[in-house]
């Protein structure tokens, strides 16, 4: 059934001190696109984060064909809460005028708009608040990370007609033909769908993500994953593969980002056989994952297979050395399953240099000497450490306990969440700490780069 009612998809405006493109695309908001596409509407997409788009590649010098790269800033006023802090405060992405002038294009019949990190909600805001100035009779839906882990926050901040928590495929799809007075039997449409999804929005792409499942097995005390996807759901390897293909095929691009949480989960069923099959397709893409991998998955073929396929972007998920906060991140990692997949990614091909391990600083109840133990046990394993500074996040474990220790209030503003901020420091993990840490880990780095050198 093809319905005449057009609508308009809008990733907003990150919102932050600082923001960096890591082959970022509005994954979420694009599957509820090609899922209402699939019913029969018409969709249009501003992403106002599109760097190609705008103008704002970098096409030489240290960024130059990695798909990776500065967003344009528009330094903007701070939001009250963060008033004092000494940084500048901006909107990341295409600028004021790109954005209306876009606007002059387009007719919707309604606007649906994402949105991601909680703390960035006041770029939702200032894109929402244009989008209502421009077209205030048309029906605006809000959806997307912040409002699903912030409802009441997101209600009394954001100028949407209607909001979405969760998955917003099947409830987008009831609550656009309610709105235009659509009837069609729901019963037999599933809430979680696998297909390709509408890269034919871009004009051009140098980058893209992809999702080859939804969700998470397990349940780490930070993560909200289960909140935001209750459900893990895989797609086929043969669906992957596919949009692979068409991606490669219809775009002069070679990077693309696996953007899962679970990458490597039944690897037997899943990543391996993808793998095996564009090994084959002799492509010339590389394969980045920012989001940890998990390294009990990572047996020799494995490795072979990634260092064969050009996964040139290796991160794997530690987040700490230390036994209680490999606990609570659901024991999905042991420190000897961390050293036997170095080693496999070494036997591969890998330096040292090339595997990179994320962990977390200032979790509540942290040691400063529990992270240097983590920064030293990955520098003794021959691995590059990624630093990352705890923010908590709302229907957390570690929000919970953030709260229970007084290091935040159970109603703080989001903005103040930010990582950049280091909202849980405290006296026995102080502001200062960071820093040093983040020198540390510095210095053992550079050791391993000179190593490698």
């Amino acid at each position: 059934m093809q319905i005449d009612k057009n609508i308009l998809l809008v990733n907003p405006w990150i919102a932050d001190f600082a923001a960096y493109d890591l082959w970022s695309k509005p994954l979420g908001l694009l599957a509820v696109g090609g899922f209402l596409e699939d019913y029969g509407y018409n969709i249009s997409l501003i992403d106002l984060q599109n760097r190609e788009y705008w103008g704002m590649e970098q096409k030489q010098g240290k960024y130059a064909q990695t798909g990776r790269g500065k967003y344009h800033k528009t330094i903007i006023s701070k939001p009250d809460p963060v008033q004092d802090i000494s940084r500048h405060y901006g909107l990341y992405g295409a600028t004021r005028q790109q954005f209306t002038n876009e606007l002059e294009a387009c007719s919707p019949d309604a606007i649906l708009v994402t949105s991601q990190m909680t703390y960035w909600y006041p770029g939702v805001q200032k894109t929402v608040d244009i989008l209502k100035d421009k077209f205030p009779n048309v029906p605006l839906i809000q959806g997307g990370i912040y409002v699903t882990l912030c409802p009441e926050h997101a209600h009394q901040q954001i100028n949407a007609d209607y909001f979405i928590k969760g998955a917003g495929e099947k409830r987008g799809l009831e609550l656009l033909d309610g709105i235009f007075g659509i009837n069609r039997n729901y019963s037999n449409i599933s809430e979680l769908v696998s297909s390709r999804l509408p890269w034919h929005l871009y004009d051009e792409l140098d980058s893209v993500s992809i999702l080859s499942s939804r969700g998470c097995p397990y349940n780490c005390d930070f993560c909200a994953t289960k909140t935001l996807q209750p459900k893990f759901f895989m797609r086929e390897p043969a669906d992957i593969i596919n949009e692979i293909k068409y991606i490669y095929n219809n775009f002069d691009l070679n990077n693309i980002a696996f953007y899962d949480d679970a990458l490597f989960f039944n690897k037997e069923e899943h990543i391996k056989p993808i793998l095996r099959r564009l090994g084959q397709m002799d492509l010339d893409i590389n394969f980045h994952t920012p989001n940890g991998l998990f390294t009990s998955e990572i047996d020799q073929e494995l490795a072979e297979l990634m260092y064969k396929n050009q996964f040139t972007t290796v991160r794997l998920s530690l987040e700490s050395s230390v036994t209680k906060w490999l606990d609570s991140a659901s024991n999905k990692v042991t420190k000897h399953d961390f050293q036997r997949a170095i080693q496999h990614l070494k036997e591969a091909g890998y330096n040292s240099t090339d595997i990179e391990t994320y962990l977390i600083m200032g979790l509540p109840g942290q040691t400063v000497q529990e992270v240097k133990d983590s920064l030293d046990f990955v520098y003794q394993s021959g691995a590059i450490s990624r630093l990352a500074a705890f923010t908590p996040i709302p229907t957390t474990e570690e929000w919970n306990r953030a709260e229970d220790m007084g290091l935040i209030e159970e109603d703080i503003d989001p903005v103040l969440t930010n990582n950049t901020l280091h909202p849980c420091a405290n006296e026995d993990f102080p502001e200062r700490e960071y820093q040093n840490l983040r020198d540390y880990s510095n210095k053992l780095n550079n050791k391993i780069r000179n190593k490698d050198g």
